[in-house]
């Protein structure tokens, strides 16, 4: 192996694996009662009594899985971004394809969307303490909002009562998640899709300060009439050689998008993109856009800034979409729908197969079906 490779090698190893648990926090003074802000009728005290060990079973598990993966928290994030972005926060990311239906997570915008391992444990432990009473959409959310602040990140309060939705659709990924080669003004359009704005945006872009990219997902940078070239030229360079390395040993090799802290969860991509390090086209853009660039600054300068609207945007992309009341359903298994009574149900889906154990394959998903034991 060569010097570039090393040196860049190095920044997607995990740092400080028992940080994240040593700056857990307590906060006694958490809100109460109904979400006042936005639509749906959510309510931070909608599982006190329903269910009241549903943030420490939360807690546990995200703890159990960090230990076992860093890189854990970036992926429990990402799920809750695609699955609200996505026909809105009901959990359709989790559900399973069908031998007649290509659901959300076996597109290939999603094929590298990992830990749903991690909310089915948490789902079987929450369906032994108190069953049928959690929502898989609720466990995305709870989730990704613990595994932030065991990174190091601020302490997120969610409200609750989200249920599951009883649809996914494969082509929905492909319409409504953000493509990596965007400019601003179509990251503008996408998140506004959703009832996001421009702040909204960049702020959910420093979720990238734990986030990782492979390098096919960045070939655009170095592209011979790319618009978008390193600004740390030298840092593009070393980058470049080292994708190129794995291309020629069939590797697509991936980099953090934090060159500062690779799973602490700070305001280090900020920097990073101020110092001409932004990975991705979507990261660069942010600088470059006078739109977006104060901001960019202003979050780079002040982590404290940055973690205060992390929280309010956590908490606003919660409210997308969401179902409440007697619609969709608490599923038995995230996975899976529970039985549908077309009678009741007249407008569900009725091509995915809840009491089937056949699914297909992603990759080719019409051809092959295998039978899953999980």
């Amino acid at each position: 192996m060569d010097a570039t490779f090393f040196k860049l090698e190095h920044l997607i190893q995990p740092r400080h694996p028992n940080r994240a648990l040593q700056l857990h926090r307590h906060f006694p003074h958490a809100p109460r009662g109904k979400d006042v802000y936005g639509g749906p009728p959510l309510d931070y005290d909608f599982y006190t009594t329903m269910s009241p060990s549903f943030q420490q079973i939360v807690k546990s598990e995200v703890a159990k899985a960090m230990l076992a993966d860093s890189l854990t928290p970036a992926q429990l994030l990402r799920l809750f971004f695609h699955d609200c972005f996505v026909m809105g926060c009901d959990a359709s990311l989790l559900l399973k394809s069908t031998v007649l239906n290509l659901a959300e997570r076996d597109h290939p915008s999603n094929f590298t969307v990992d830990k749903f391992s991690v909310i089915d444990a948490i789902k079987a432990e929450l369906e032994k303490a108190c069953p049928g009473i959690v929502s898989c959409a609720d466990i995305v959310g709870a989730a990704a909002v613990e595994a932030v602040e065991q990174a190091g990140g601020p302490h997120i309060d969610l409200a609750y009562g989200r249920r599951d939705g009883l649809d996914s659709f494969g082509q929905a990924a492909k319409t409504n998640l953000p493509g990596s080669t965007l400019q601003v003004e179509g990251l503008r359009e996408n998140f506004a899709n959703v009832g996001l704005n421009l702040t909204d945006m960049v702020v959910l872009s420093g979720g990238h300060t734990i986030g990782q990219a492979r390098c096919s997902s960045f070939a655009d940078r170095f592209a011979p009439a790319a618009k978008n070239p390193f600004p740390d030229t030298i840092f593009g360079q070393e980058l470049n050689a080292y994708c190129v390395e794995g291309n020629r040993l069939g590797i697509d090799r991936r980099m953090t998008l934090d060159a500062n802290s690779t799973t602490i969860f700070d305001n280090g991509y900020f920097q990073s993109i101020v110092a001409g390090r932004g990975i991705l086209t979507t990261d660069n853009v942010l600088f470059t856009d006078n739109r977006t660039k104060s901001l960019v600054t202003t979050f780079a300068q002040d982590q404290t800034v940055f973690f205060d609207a992390f929280k309010e945007l956590m908490a606003k992309m919660g409210r997308i979409g969401v179902l409440t009341g007697t619609q969709g359903q608490i599923r038995k298994q995230c996975w899976v729908r529970n039985p549908i009574d077309p009678a009741t149900t007249p407008d569900a889906n009725m091509e995915f197969a809840p009491a089937s154990l056949e699914f297909c394959t992603p990759n080719p998903c019409p051809a092959t079906c295998s039978s899953n034991t999980a």
